[in-house]
């Protein structure tokens, strides 16, 4: 996939998306989608970002599934601590 000129993206939004994302993120994206390290690293770059539909995509669906799995142990946990 071609970088696309404009983005999807605010610099402000950017960064609350890298601030969602979990530890080892990139290589879960990079897991997810047929693209190189270095499109992974344009589409987070500040300075030199460029849009990626892919990238994009595979980020929201990491964060996604980390969010799913932070409530899973959150209810799992009450579960647990609350039984008598």
């Amino acid at each position: 996939m071609q970088y696309q000129k404009t983005s999807m993206l605010s610099k402000k939004e950017l960064k609350k998306l890298k601030k969602k994302l979990p530890y080892g993120y990139f290589s879960q994206i990079e897991k997810r989608v047929n693209v190189s390290k270095r499109t992974i690293s344009y589409f987070f770059s500040e300075k030199e970002h460029r849009y990626n539909l892919e990238v994009h995509q595979a980020a929201l669906d990491v964060i996604e599934a980390y969010q799913l799995s932070i409530n899973k142990i959150k209810t799992r946990q009450k579960t647990i601590l609350n039984e008598k």
